[in-house]
């Protein structure tokens, strides 16, 4: 059972220094680094643990570091960018279509997903709009320069008119992409999930499962209702 002291025994373990701030709840860990919180589900502690650990260190500074240009762009095959995305970011994998990553020594240390090229009207009609899916560093690294290069790599072949990409606002403010170009185009309003204290499963909540929708009507003291804090959209134009 995932508890507010386990919580706090672990990542007092981890990172003895207190070099940031943590508040626990009942759905969520809330962890505050030089004046920015940023949040994770329970359910990503109790099933990717080093994970949410290697996250908290690269916003730290504590990972390894590992210089991309070091390293060297390869297109991959659906199932290493599974098996990799799987292992090394919180959402696992999801489906995409170009799949680049960056080897270090022949060792995959970063990978970034990206959608098919779609018709947008903000664009010239020979121009597409890509969407990526997806980015992360291997756990415990963090590869400086990573997402830049694998940009590049992306856009060398591809030629996009643009690029779009979602930042999740619980656990990123997307400094990382506005640094390299990107533009807020616009915000989502934050989502409503109803939360299962006793499993740490969480359900959309337009999409309740019949069960759970019931057992919300009956004021069923497991379930709570709560809130993301929405996304950020942002675009790259070439």
């Amino acid at each position: 059972m995932v508890t507010k002291v386990s919580v706090l025994i672990t990542l007092n373990k981890a990172f003895p220094d207190n070099l940031f701030e943590v508040n626990v709840s009942s759905c969520k860990i809330n962890i505050t680094v030089n004046n920015k919180t940023f949040s994770f589900w329970i359910n990503n502690w109790f099933n990717k643990k080093e994970i949410v650990l290697s996250i908290i260190c690269s916003k730290l500074g504590q990972n390894k570091r590992v210089f991309a240009r070091n390293c060297e762009a390869k297109k991959v095959t659906k199932q290493e960018a599974e098996k990799f995305l799987n292992q090394n970011h919180l959402l696992g994998f999801k489906t995409a279509y170009f799949k680049y990553a960056l080897y270090n020594q022949q060792e995959m240390v970063a990978i970034a997903t990206f959608s098919k090229g779609r018709k947008m009207n903000r664009l010239e009609s020979n121009k597409r709009s890509f969407e990526l899916i997806s980015f992360c560093c291997k756990k415990g690294e963090s590869v400086i320069g990573g997402l830049s290069k694998l940009l590049k790599a992306f856009v060398t072949d591809l030629q996009p008119g643009d690029l779009m990409t979602y930042i999740d606002k619980d656990w990123s403010d997307g400094s990382a992409y506005l640094n390299l170009g990107f533009k807020i185009h616009s915000e989502t309003e934050p989502q409503s999930y109803v939360f299962d204290t006793t499993n740490f499963e969480k359900y959309q909540f337009d999409k309740l499962p019949k069960n759970i929708f019931i057992a919300l009507q009956s004021n069923n003291q497991n379930l709570e209702i709560v809130k993301n804090s929405g996304n950020l959209k942002l675009v790259y134009t070439l």
